[in-house]
């Protein structure tokens, strides 16, 4: 019986020797469509519709600054990832932060946010909100698994490893927000969990000021490619998103793009 299966080129980072590190490499990666699965991290926010998307009004200065920074992420990398996974039958699994009803003002979390963003979780993100909403364009369907988190893991008091192995999940692709936060942690956790783990390094992006960043680091694309290089060299694999369409387009001949 023939297994089905996609060819994904797939890139590491050789450390070694210490002197003059190889650098990167290119292996293909054989991912078997039954253990794989396309992992979505905090892609939520309203303002990515549309052919000019804006942030919603009324979010602050933190949110808008990070759906300004991510919609052509979302628009020209994400939601055609996640396009090409669907029509070659992978199983599309959200995570989405929300508010936990356990959450309270003893919260260190809580309280971190309120110091450094000026930001009280326990007001902003109680529900409807623009802040945890899904624009149209990405927003989970119906088939697709969704999973809710308090803090940055995705695997963090959640069901996601209970899920995942529930599909006997093996193979992991990811993407979404913040290279430096949720997405990081969860993807370090994966790893713990003997996921193999493969980021689509253009479908990622970090706020400069979650982070901290100053003004003139040019919207965070060093800390984007500080984010990859950590993945190569510690968690797993990248790729493109385009070249993860083309092995799916390859496994679906006539696929639309």
């Amino acid at each position: 019986m023939t297994i089905p299966s996609l060819q994904l080129p797939a890139r590491y980072y050789r450390t070694y020797p210490v002197q003059a590190p190889l650098g990167y490499v290119e292996e293909t990666l054989d991912l078997d469509l039954r253990r794989t699965a396309f992992l979505l991290v905090d892609v939520n926010g309203l303002g990515f519709d549309g052919d000019d998307p804006q942030p919603a009004p009324g979010l602050p200065p933190l949110y808008a600054d990070q759906a300004k920074a991510s919609h052509r992420i979302v628009l020209d990398h994400i939601a055609p990832a996640k396009r090409a996974a669907v029509q070659a039958g992978i199983p599309i699994v959200y995570l989405s932060n929300h508010l936990s009803p356990t959450l309270n003002e003893h919260s260190e979390w809580r309280n971190l946010s309120l110091r450094v963003h000026n930001i009280d979780v326990l007001q902003s993100w109680q529900e409807p909100n623009d802040i945890l909403a899904y624009s149209e364009v990405i927003a989970p369907q119906p088939g697709d698994f969704l999973v809710k988190k308090q803090l940055y893991s995705g695997f963090f008091e959640t069901q996601l490893d209970s899920l995942l192995r529930s599909l006997d999940i093996y193979n992991l692709i990811t993407v979404g927000f913040d290279s430096r936060i949720c997405l990081h942690t969860t993807v370090i956790d994966a790893m713990y969990r003997n996921y193999r783990v493969t980021v689509l390094r253009d479908a990622i992006g970090t706020s400069p000021l979650a982070n901290g960043d100053d003004a003139e680091t040019d919207d965070g694309k060093w800390a984007d490619a500080d984010a990859v290089r950590f993945i190569e060299t510690n968690v797993g694999y990248t790729a493109t998103s385009q070249q993860w369409i083309a092995a799916c387009e390859a496994h679906v001949p006539g696929m639309p793009a």
